[in-house]
């Protein structure tokens, strides 16, 4: 391959992220070993749905797939390069109970579940709120990384022993002031 073809490869491939990124208002980032088992260990011990809003290059829902084969997880993402790279990680890991849509969480009509996990850029974050609002069963959990959902009352909000990040934890039916 030569060095011109490199340069278009590696320059469609920054062109994707970049689009993505200006059209979603978010930049996929990987999620260290030692956050994906912290989130992990926040999940309830019954077998359980757990969706991921927004699951990128595919860290979380593969580690939480491969840790709990209890649990059925779905990664949702947009933008079309992590996607991919986790649908490759996913088949190489052959996790019966993993399954990757390629679409817009807000857009989907789907339970999400019994928990859903996210980690996404704060404007994003009253989205995550409306979908949840709409779709999400009373008693579901919802565990946010790093972003509080705006207006909701979290009953846990625990310093990240990983990082510096917060975990938000909500219940719906119990998630709204007052």
């Amino acid at each position: 391959m030569s060095e011109l073809s490199v340069l278009v490869i590696l320059g469609v491939i920054i062109a994707l992220i970049l689009i993505y990124a200006v059209r979603l208002r978010v930049v996929p980032v990987p999620c260290g070993r030692k956050a994906r088992n912290e989130i992990i260990s926040y999940l309830p011990r019954e077998a359980c749905r757990v969706t991921d809003f927004g699951s990128g290059w595919g860290d979380l829902v593969i580690s939480i797939a491969r840790a709990r084969p209890d649990i059925t997880v779905t990664g949702i993402e947009l933008s079309p390069l992590p996607y991919a790279v986790s649908r490759i990680r996913a088949r190489i890991n052959q996790l019966e109970n993993l399954f990757l849509i390629r679409a817009d969480f807000r857009k989907i009509d789907r339970d999400p579940g019994d928990v859903v996990v996210c980690f996404l850029d704060p404007r994003v974050m009253a989205d995550v709120g409306d979908v949840l609002n709409q779709r999400m069963a009373p008693g579901g959990i919802v565990i946010s990384r790093a972003f509080a959902i705006p207006g909701w009352q979290a009953f846990g909000e625990i310093p990240m022993q990983s990082g510096s990040d917060m975990l938000y934890l909500y219940r719906i039916g119990s998630h709204l002031p007052g």
